[in-house]
């Protein structure tokens, strides 16, 4: 039995049954999983098929889900749960797939020669260096969800990540890097290995920075950590109020350099798809432009509450799970005529963060985060020393407002989502060591 004739005869069973309205959420994949480590060289191919259902009406619902394929005819739990109010069908998405989603799964040689590549680089860019640990995960997947509403959608996904533990020194001395592409063959190796000697440098020779107020161009990497700290900001009913608060004497919430999009069907992004979680129609939703708070993000079911337009935001992170919002691409937008190197070049002293320690705090009722940070302090447009043991200090909205430059090289991390940002050159933070008392 096909996916659509699935889901249709068992929304038909749940009408019978009485269910005023019911939504069918399908999915299968495959995953090949490739590790490396201090156990060798291990291998995994995964094969998930799963299935959810609500239904029930104004005043009650249930949820079920569970491997395989559902029996139409259940059984279903009792409802015991919240009403439930499902979505109806938009007009037609004009949506174009992306072309390599048929792309085959790495295979097992491809894969570790990716991983051993990466062990010799790092080796060889750095003294005593060496890959500890290296997970890489290549899948695709197709999900459908139908509703008695009439919602009728498929989405079909390709994604792969890869997980790197760097270490180097005595005592070791390690880090972390994350990384996702399109399919396995598309990482770029000598990348991430100048990635990892940057911040083994940073982390095995740098000193804390006492305490210090300066310029700051902030890389990629470490500014998209903090578009994702500040998530509160951009996401669900609340994050208007939480904004406003945070706005300067002209009514702005940062910079006329900063403007944050969340785009549900990005171009060539990872996650890229006609519709979301929900079969809700995804697009590009403006939520900053030029320092300007202009709408969170908001489901469907939460317009009333900001009269705003519904984001196409769902997400479902596995058929286990309800159905929330959440960022899809969410990124602060480039400026392509602006060089990072020109950004650093303008900064005749201050600090260049590379990288960071840990999650930070943030603190939106009383303004404040801390962030432990690492990276290199710059002296006439250029590095100098390296530090680490440092917090980045100060207030997300001293964050947002202090945004001076944006560089054209985004670059995206798989946090909550997709989350990009490029290069920033940032003023009115405070790098001090032990900051992470201050909230």
């Amino acid at each position: 039995m096909s996916f659509g004739d699935l889901g249709a005869e068992t929304l038909a069973a749940l009408a019978a049954r009485g269910s005023e309205c019911a939504e069918v959420f399908l999915k299968r994949g495959r995953t090949r999983r490739f590790e490396t480590g201090p156990q060798g060289e291990l291998s995994l191919l995964s094969e998930e098929r799963g299935w959810a259902v609500r239904a029930g009406g104004a005043r009650s619902s249930f949820f079920a889900a569970g491997s395989g394929e559902p029996s139409p005819g259940g059984p279903w739990p009792s409802s015991d749960g919240q009403g439930l109010r499902l979505p109806e069908p938009g007009p037609p998405a004009n949506w174009r797939p992306p072309a390599d989603l048929d792309a085959p799964l790495v295979g097992e040689r491809e894969a570790f020669a990716l991983l051993r590549e990466l062990a010799r680089r790092v080796a060889e860019a750095v003294p005593g260096g060496r890959l500890v640990h290296g997970v890489l995960e290549d899948g695709s997947s197709e999900s459908e969800v139908a509703n008695s509403q009439g919602v009728r959608a498929t989405v079909r996904r390709r994604l792969a990540s890869l997980r790197l533990e760097v270490a180097a020194g005595r005592p070791p001395v390690g880090c972390r890097l994350l990384a996702a592409a399109r399919e396995a063959r598309r990482f770029d190796a000598a990348g991430l290995v100048e990635r990892a000697v940057r911040q083994l440098e940073a982390r095995t020779r740098g000193a804390p920075v006492e305490r210090d107020r300066a310029e700051l161009v902030i890389a990629p990497a470490v500014a998209a950590r903090l578009l994702d700290g500040l998530g509160p900001l951009w996401v669900g009913p609340g994050a208007a109020a939480r904004a406003r608060r945070l706005r300067d004497r002209r009514g702005r919430l940062g910079s006329e350099v900063l403007s944050v999009v969340d785009d549900g069907r990005l171009p060539d992004g990872l996650l890229t798809a006609p519709v979301d979680g929900e079969g809700v129609r995804s697009r590009e939703v403006l939520l900053v432009e030029e320092g300007a708070f202009r709408q969170p993000l908001v489901a469907w079911w939460q317009v009333a509450a900001d009269r705003v337009r519904a984001s196409g935001c769902t997400r479902r992170s596995s058929w286990r799970e309800l159905p929330r919002p959440a960022p899809t691409h969410l990124y602060l937008r480039a400026a392509p005529a602006v060089t990072a190197s020109s950004l650093l070049g303008s900064v005749e002293r201050g600090y260049c963060l590379v990288d960071t320690l840990g999650a930070g705090h943030y603190d939106f009722d009383a303004d404040r985060l801390a962030v432990p940070v690492c990276g290199y302090a710059v002296r006439g447009g250029r590095l100098a020393e390296p530090f680490t043991g440092s917090w980045l200090v100060g207030s997300p909205g001293g964050l947002l407002h202090g945004v001076r430059a944006v560089a054209g090289d985004l670059e995206f991390a798989p946090l909550d989502g997709l989350i990009g940002a490029p290069t920033l050159l940032v003023s009115g933070l405070e790098l001090r060591a032990g900051g992470g008392e201050l909230v």
